[in-house]
């Protein structure tokens, strides 16, 4: 899909909401892998941030672009790197790769002896192909893709497929943050002429059951199709949406976090929490000026759910973290259940001697039961 928009633009609200994400995620995703590339010490080894529709690296107003947030975040950081971090910026329209060279250029002059940050020029081309480029040039190399973030942040909704998914997502620490655009979707679907490009994007042609439905049914089946795709095809062990909407409060896009490293998942989902508490993940324009009288999810109510849907099971501590991270808003876990054990909704079963009661941060393979409640106190935010 063509881009009619100016080499440089005004940035939105939500689009400067969505870059607030993409920077708290690389504020603690880069020292993270640092600190384990440490430990590996393995050849060759550097981390790789790849941004495959860079635009023009700044919108109206000198407001950074998506590939200046990792040269900002790594050269503020308080953390000191010992290992390269490389950023691959690719972008198809050349009048914005002039700009975006122009800017980086800039940026490196001003970066002369900081030797972590390893910035090759803009490459103008097509992501799909640069990328693919890319993992092959690794292969041959005898180096690891990973550790590595794709931002592919296209215009539309065709531009990339689910194979180039599954492609980075078989490399062993990579992840994908993606974009499908509803907006620019929805409206022209039973143009057949489409239909081409939303197969490519779905790597299949399931997403055809939603032609018969309407209005918010659509949206939401759309969503999950899409959802079950980049787990099923795209090889995403754990993927979680995040929709933007615009100044009339409809859906314009959702950003998809996809990884295969639930300590990945927990990161996206921290950085996510910074721009929306409500337990809803998403941001709309219209309400920008109201994000702090919003409704905010918090361990109770992360507690009256996990007891709504996990009531009559024993689980170990870790895997009621995973369903937290993969079922429901929250990041962390470990105070809900705190909540859960003070109210007699859980029971440890034979907990370690000396253990506190309220203590699991200590005890991720101990067996927990979640009690059932009473009929008239259940029922879960995030019902099956």
């Amino acid at each position: 899909m063509s881009d009619p928009k100016a080499t440089i633009y005004e940035a939105d609200p939500h689009t400067q909401a969505k870059h607030r994400i993409l920077r708290a995620y690389l504020e603690r995703w880069l020292p993270i892998l640092d600190r384990q590339a440490q430990v590996v010490k393995r050849a060759k080894h550097r981390l790789l941030y790849v941004d495959g529709f860079a635009g023009a690296g700044e919108y109206e107003d000198r407001v950074p672009g998506s590939p200046l947030i990792p040269i900002e975040t790594a050269v503020g950081h308080s953390h000191q790197f010992t290992c390269p971090i490389e950023i691959r910026l690719i972008e198809k329209r050349r009048d914005r790769v002039d700009h975006l060279r122009k800017l980086i250029k800039e940026k490196k002059a001003s970066l002369v002896g900081t030797a972590t940050l390893v910035i090759p020029d803009p490459i103008e081309g097509d992501c799909e192909e640069e990328v693919r480029k890319l993992v092959s040039a690794c292969t041959q190399n005898g180096q690891p893709l990973g550790p590595a973030f794709f931002f592919l942040d296209q215009f539309g909704y065709s531009s990339f497929s689910m194979d180039l998914v599954n492609t980075i997502l078989r490399n062993e620490i990579c992840e994908v943050f993606s974009y499908l655009n509803w907006n620019l979707l929805h409206p022209f679907m039973s143009d057949q002429t489409k239909h081409p490009g939303i197969t490519k994007a779905f790597g299949g042609d399931e997403w055809r059951q939603v032609l018969g439905l309407s209005g918010q049914e659509k949206e939401n089946r759309f969503r999950q199709v899409y959802l079950d795709a980049l787990r099923t095809r795209g090889g995403a062990r754990y993927a979680y949406p995040f929709a933007m909407r615009d100044s009339n409060n409809r859906v314009i896009y959702w950003l998809f976090f996809c990884t295969n490293n639930i300590r990945g998942l927990e990161e996206m989902k921290r950085a996510m929490w910074s721009v929306d508490r409500s337990g809803g993940f998403e941001f709309s324009d219209k309400f920008v000026s109201d994000r702090s009288s919003m409704f905010e999810y918090g361990d109770v109510d992360l507690a009256r759910d996990l007891v709504g849907e996990l009531a009559g099971q024993t689980l170990a501590v870790k895997d009621i973290g995973e369903y937290a991270l993969m079922n429901t808003p929250a990041y962390k876990y470990l105070e809900a259940l705190g909540v859960m054990e003070r109210e007699g909704q859980v029971r440890a079963v034979a907990p370690p001697t000396g253990r506190r009661a309220g203590a699991f941060k200590d005890f991720p393979n101990m067996l927990v039961e979640v009690r059932r409640l009473a009929k008239e106190t259940q029922g879960a935010l995030f019902g099956a």
